[in-house]
């Protein structure tokens, strides 16, 4: 299979499934895309990039053999990194002249966090189940004990604290049997509101049903949002189809359209039932989003290789051809016409261009 048409391949199942990639099934991908490919590859995955370690970096930084093109995908996976304290780690990977660069790309590494990942929106909703499903306890594999509940006001506290720009606007709303809003709309993140924020969280408690119906139609109001994190233990009272029906009609009459990335919160879970991922999965490939399922449970993405891809990949679909295009957009140029893809230049010239590379 030739680089461009193993891309393509992977744009394709990135676009068909919603499922986020792990570190350790990025490694497990990268040989087949090397040096620059690999970096492009890095560009492409986006936010569906979930949870890199720091060792983790340095194995795919190991594998781009250009000092260069290494220090873009550094640029590219900084704020994937789950133990950014451990970042300085990956100085040794480059030469001296490259140094200044990476400890700038080093220094305003932020991270990323275990439950939410990458926040690359400035306009966010976090909506949290607090349904008695949220009391449910497990233990860390670093032997410590949560309940479901206290371990998200945790991670969202280091997010607020840590992972967010000046200019970001939020709003956290929780659901148990009713919907409960923080702020009556998107709220600057000052110190001040990041310190009510976190006095909020501090006092929320898990109880009664999960009413994600009504969650989400009160999320979905909010006219400013562009993305919500949905992050929900259980499965709603009402028939599931019911919500995912009325879900598409909320989206369609925005005037703005609306990521949902959703977060199956199953640690704890004692039973294998797919119905809560498969809920959540829907939600997130309705929208664009990306889904990620905690629980022990779930087993580990397929093995990649040239047999791992769809048979029925159409790639002269209309909606796909939009989707590449659109994942092509903030890909710097080189990359591209070292893969044999469609540059931006040959994207608005030639309406053609990526239908033709596509077949």
């Amino acid at each position: 299979m030739q680089s461009a048409d193993r891309i393509q391949h992977l744009v394709y199942e990135i676009k068909r499934s919603p499922q986020a990639f792990s570190g350790d099934q990025v490694i497990a991908l990268a040989p087949y895309f090397p040096g620059a490919q690999l970096v492009l590859i890095l560009h492409l995955l986006d936010n569906h990039l979930f949870g890199l370690k720091c060792n983790q970096a340095a194995q795919l930084l190991q594998m781009i053999p250009v000092p260069e093109e290494r220090l873009e995908a550094l640029q590219v996976i900084d704020e994937n990194l789950l133990d950014p304290v451990n970042r300085f780690q990956l100085r040794h990977l480059f030469p001296p002249n490259l140094l200044p660069q990476v400890n700038q790309v080093l220094a305003e590494a932020r991270g990323q966090s275990h439950i939410y990942g990458s926040i690359t929106s400035s306009r966010v909703i976090f909506l949290i189940d607090t349904s008695s499903s949220m009391n449910i306890e497990f233990e860390t594999r670093c032997g410590q004990h949560f309940n479901r509940l206290q371990y998200i006001v945790h991670d969202l506290h280091k997010l607020l604290h840590h992972r967010v720009q000046p200019q970001f606007k939020f709003n956290i709303i929780h659901f148990d049997t009713h919907v409960h809003r923080w702020k009556d709309s998107l709220t600057l993140a000052t110190p001040h509101h990041l310190k009510q924020a976190e006095h909020y969280l501090d006092h929320l408690e898990a109880k009664g049903e999960t009413n994600t119906y009504d969650a989400l139609k009160v999320a979905l109001s909010d006219k400013e949002v562009d993305t919500i994190y949905l992050l929900s233990g259980g499965e709603p009272p009402i028939d599931m189809n019911i919500v995912l029906s009325d879900l598409k009609i909320w989206l369609e009459q925005r005037q703005n359209p609306c990521v949902i990335h959703t977060i199956a919160f199953l640690m704890g879970h004692t039973s294998d039932d797919p119905k809560p991922r498969k809920f959540m999965a829907k939600i997130a490939a309705m929208t664009g989003g990306v889904f990620r399922c905690m629980d022990p449970c779930t087993p580990l993405h397929q093995e990649f290789g040239d047999d791992s891809y769809s048979d029925d990949s159409d790639f002269n679909d209309d909606e796909f051809l939009d989707f590449f295009q659109e994942r092509l957009r903030d890909v710097p140029t080189q990359l591209l016409e070292n893969a044999g893809l469609p540059t931006k230049q040959q994207n608005t010239s030639s309406p053609t261009a990526s239908t033709n590379t596509s077949c």
